[in-house]
């Protein structure tokens, strides 16, 4: 204890210098006791949501209804063939329809769904393949495929699916979207991603895929606690595509997701986040640099589309901020209980999503501050960025009214 006190001292001392350590220390233990509580009703929310999955029927009321899914697809996705073998295998009761928008006539998506086509061994009832007809003269490829695929759906699909081709997808899991969203009041639910990096060990410390998960673990507790949807597993009901705000909104966005919330609420429907489609990714991650511009772009979705931005920002940049402002004044007791919180903070998340497994204390312990400082600057690209590459394309960004446009 005297020791830690005589190192609080020393880091005051040294920082009283600058007129900066006492404020600076607060407010990053202030900060931790604000993430705690932040986990805290990050778990109320689970098992909130939790106890309400055990209490209702194993049908929906309405029944099994007919679902369609949507995938959109540009290049050649290796992980693609593995969605399509479940999709194949799916066990929902209902009919349901697989409908899938490629990017060009060219892509090297094509030879990947070459094999399924004429397949009749599969649980879809119909697979409807086309290209995409028209380059959008604003909005994303893939909010211009979607705007094209809704304009093909079959008149009897009351539920719309849309996957990511990279997603671990369940045999089960078109029922868990369907019986999720059919629920009173709901108009969309959605899973999320959870990565689990190899441990660290003389191999490797696996920095960028430990990095990533940081990050992805925090943005799992706040995207549930704002409701900000994922649209790797993403299942909305029709009648949300046809009321025309999430189409408008399409016409010019950069995702699908992100701004949902508003046409949800103008039909006075909610979002729902669903536990159980929670999808455990072990894939490496890209490295550091690649890594950043990934997550600068997850971020500006949350810019241009969801209300809570702002907070999301605030949070981004203030534990950044204020932890190399404490490392920078010497401050090292404080920046330690803050970090072993942290180390903490996320072990309670692990077990919170993976309860069967032990907590990956060193592993979070590896990409904790890397995390910290890539999730710091990347949400400051975001908030600055004019341009953004997806999938090979660049986009032009602009926000009031939030839209971007194909530069190249």
């Amino acid at each position: 204890m005297a020791s830690i006190n005589g190192s609080l001292g020393s880091g005051a001392a040294s920082a009283e210098r600058w007129g900066l350590s006492l404020p600076i220390t607060a407010l990053l233990l202030g900060l931790l006791l604000l993430q705690i509580l932040l986990v805290q009703l990050f778990s109320r929310r689970l098992s909130d949501l939790r106890r309400g999955t055990y209490q209702l029927p194993a049908e929906p009321e309405e029944g099994w209804l007919p679902l369609e899914v949507v995938l959109c697809l540009r290049g050649a996705d290796a992980c693609l063939p593995r969605l399509l073998d479940v999709l194949a295998r799916q066990t929902y009761p209902g009919p349901w329809r697989l409908q899938v928008v490629v990017d060009s006539v060219t892509d090297p998506a094509w030879p990947l769904l070459q094999p399924w086509l004429a397949r009749t061994d599969t649980a879809w009832t119909e697979l409807h393949c086309r290209t995409l007809q028209q380059r959008p003269s604003q909005g994303s490829l893939k909010c211009a495929a979607l705007r094209q695929a809704f304009s093909d759906l079959h008149s009897d699909s009351a539920l719309v699916v849309l996957l990511d081709a990279d997603i671990r997808f369940a045999e089960d899991g078109l029922e868990r979207c369907a019986w999720a969203c059919l629920q009173p009041g709901v108009g969309a639910i959605s899973g999320n991603r959870w990565f689990t990096p190899p441990s660290p060990g003389v191999s490797g410390l696996h920095l960028s895929s430990w990095t990533r998960a940081v990050w992805n673990a925090g943005a799992v507790a706040l995207m549930t606690l704002w409701k900000i949807p994922w649209g790797g597993c993403l299942c909305v009901r029709r009648s949300v595509v046809e009321a025309g705000d999430w189409l408008e909104l399409l016409s010019r966005g950069l995702c699908e997701d992100t701004g949902l919330l508003g046409p949800l609420r103008r039909l006075g429907l909610d979002y729902r986040f669903a536990p159980d489609l929670v999808m455990v990714d072990p894939d490496p991650a890209q490295a550091l640099l690649p890594l950043s511009r990934w997550i600068t772009r997850q971020l500006l979705t949350a810019r241009l589309h969801h209300p809570a931005w702002g907070l999301v920002a605030l949070h981004g940049i203030s534990s950044a901020v204020l932890l190399l402002l404490a490392l920078l004044e010497g401050d090292w007791a404080a920046a330690l209980v803050y970090e072993l919180g942290c180390v903490g903070l996320l072990c309670w998340i692990e077990q919170l999503l993976q309860p069967q497994g032990s907590p990956h204390w060193l592993g979070w312990s590896v990409g904790l501050l890397p995390g910290q400082l890539v999730d710091g600057a990347s949400t400051v690209a975001a908030l600055l960025t004019r341009r953004i590459s997806w999938r090979g394309v660049d986009y032009a960004v602009r926000t009031r009214p939030s839209r971007v446009w194909i530069q190249r």
